[in-house]
């Protein structure tokens, strides 16, 4: 049985219906969110907000099925872009690069969900080398 069964088997349709429509909005407005980052000082604060936001719905939505693992993964990305809207911008070419990472991450853990795979995708263990430079 895979996951999304799994999933249907415990909790509202209507819950698990909001939690994968929220993370595929993320996953699909995240990578030109990241490339945005690097354009200048007024997209970089745009971008950050944004990607907070998606963040924080996706965390909301999976927090209510009890999905421990993209929960926090998604308040690790919060708390990244509220420690990253500290800063001018616009991103520095390391915080970008780190940053597709975490689009790659949530990308992958999104379609373990859509695909009903057996387990949820492996966790890149690159994404925990945060970037010591977050802007230019």
């Amino acid at each position: 049985m895979g996951i999304l069964k799994s999933l249907e088997l415990e909790y509202d349709l209507d819950d698990i219906e909001k939690f994968l429509q929220f993370f595929r909005t993320m996953c699909d407005k995240f990578e030109p969110l990241i490339i945005k980052l690097g354009s200048d000082k007024q997209k970089y604060k745009e971008a950050i907000k944004e990607l907070e936001a998606l963040a924080h719905n996706t965390a909301w939505a999976a927090r209510r099925l009890k999905l421990n693992e993209v929960t926090d993964f998604c308040v690790f990305c919060e708390e990244i872009m509220n420690e990253a809207s500290r800063f001018e911008g616009p991103a520095s070419e390391e915080f970008t690069d780190w940053m597709l990472l975490m689009s790659d991450q949530f990308e992958k853990y999104c379609r373990s969900y859509e695909n009903d795979d057996s387990v949820l995708a492996l966790f890149n263990p690159l994404i925990v080398n945060v970037p010591n430079v977050i802007s230019k």
